[in-house]
């Protein structure tokens, strides 16, 4: 095959219009993008790994801007590739400032160069205290998440990748398979019947810096947890109570309720007395709160650009679980309040991201979620949203480079509840919202 017609084919696939989740390149459309032959080399290099991933994830570049570094041949046939990744962040390079392009890829940097490329930040929370294979000397986070995922690369992290073992596992990664899709599918129909859905778990709030600019270090130390409650009903009620663990062993409790079209809420920080309610009256639609319980706690939005994969069956609590992972990315969203999460407060999302200035470069969600083998009902659950920021809105450099906001589910109920107004609650006299 000429350098010409590679190249062509390798553009043809990296500027396809995707949008919502699709089966992805073959192993073996994957091999075709590399030179006559290479696919049966025993190693990959760089620049070869920089071709197939930029088909797989997406990712698209400008041609026209950007120079790269000195050892990357301007008219290499991985050359568009790796511009693509270089532009986005995604491949970074060496201290001395060179790509090595023609040196083999290991499993590990495979993974790095694969996670950056899903939107998600260097330090990903969320990963299991499983005991990881291997020397690890880099990348932990990253190795950890995909290994709960349950999509590792072949053999020890610094094992060289040959093209067909990367072909087969990328074609893997960024595919989805029908029946973990089918099964969570399923559970939302069970849950879609639910009157009352009650989830106890955890919240986290993780923030990210881009590295160079000053006055980052404390936002890197940025992180805000707690225990949340939540509980909602088709009978217009919701309670939801969080208590969020701040500096210094401080704490603060928000209670909330909504009952007959108004919003009840009161705080009490660290060593006060119980705070005051108060009723305002403006409150949420708790039907579109239910709605999304009964999405498992995800946007409806996202569903369509989900890939699923199937982890197997374990035991849970004395309880025979299925466990389902999932993963998205959406490149420039534009306004992404459709795939956002419903928020309590007033306030709309569409219009803070819709303002002058695009500030979403990517958003990523992804998670486990096990099911009861019988009941097709969550039993536990870890969901995570990642939203990378574009370096300069505006034109002005972003001190923050991602956020990521992540749930745990540890205890579900089904209808066996009442949502209960306090006395003292109904009593608050009606304030109108500021």
């Amino acid at each position: 095959m000429r350098k010409a017609s590679l190249t062509g084919l390798i553009l043809f696939f990296m500027f396809l219009p995707w949008g919502t989740a699709w089966a992805g390149p073959t192993a073996g459309e994957l091999l075709a993008l590399l030179p006559p032959g290479a696919g049966q080399a025993t190693e990959l290099t760089r620049g070869g790994f920089a071709v197939m991933l930029a088909v797989t994830a997406g990712i698209k570049g400008d041609a026209e801007t950007g120079e790269l570094p000195v050892d990357v041949p301007p008219e290499s046939w991985y050359t568009p590739a790796l511009r693509a990744l270089w532009q986005q962040g995604i491949i970074q390079g060496y201290p001395n400032g060179t790509l090595r392009p023609e040196q083999p890829i290991t499993s590990l940097e495979a993974v790095i160069l694969t996670a950056r490329a899903m939107g998600l930040p260097n330090e990903i929370g969320g990963r299991e205290d499983n005991p990881l294979p291997g020397e690890i000397p880099y990348g932990l986070s990253q190795y950890a998440f995909f290994q709960q995922q349950g999509l590792l690369p072949p053999g020890e992290p610094l094992a060289l990748l040959s093209p067909a073992e990367a072909a087969r596992w990328l074609a893997a990664v960024f595919g989805s398979e029908t029946r973990a899709g089918n099964l969570l599918a399923r559970c939302r129909q069970v849950l879609a019947g639910k009157e009352a859905i009650r989830v106890r778990g955890t919240v986290s709030l993780q923030f990210y810096n881009r590295p160079g600019l000053p006055t980052t270090a404390e936002l890197d130390r940025m992180v805000i947890y707690g225990d949340v409650l939540n509980e909602v009903s088709m009978t217009g009620k919701m309670h939801q109570l969080v208590t969020l663990h701040l500096e210094k062993e401080q704490e603060m409790t928000i209670e909330q309720f909504v009952s007959g079209g108004y919003l009840y809420r009161r705080v009490t920080g660290s060593g006060r007395e119980t705070g005051e309610w108060q009723r305002l009256s403006l409150a949420p639609d708790v039907s579109l709160l239910l709605r999304q319980q009964q999405n498992l706690g995800l946007p409806a939005g996202i569903f369509p650009f989900l890939h699923y994969h199937l982890l197997g069956e374990r035991e849970i609590a004395g309880r025979h679980v299925v466990g389902v992972s999932f993963y998205a990315r959406q490149n420039n969203p534009g306004a992404p309040g459709d795939l956002l999460p419903l928020q309590v407060f007033s306030g709309s999302v569409d219009d803070y991201f819709s303002q002058p200035g695009k500030l979403i470069r990517s958003l990523s969600y992804w998670g486990v979620i096990y099911l009861d083998s019988e009941s097709l009902l969550p039993v536990k659950s870890d969901l995570n949203l990642v939203m990378a920021f574009e370096p300069a809105p505006g034109g002005q450099p972003a001190v923050m480079a991602a956020m990521e906001a992540r749930f745990q589910g540890k205890d579900y109920n089904f209808d066996d509840f009442k949502i209960e107004l306090p006395a003292a609650a109904v009593a608050a006299p009606v304030k109108e919202n500021q």
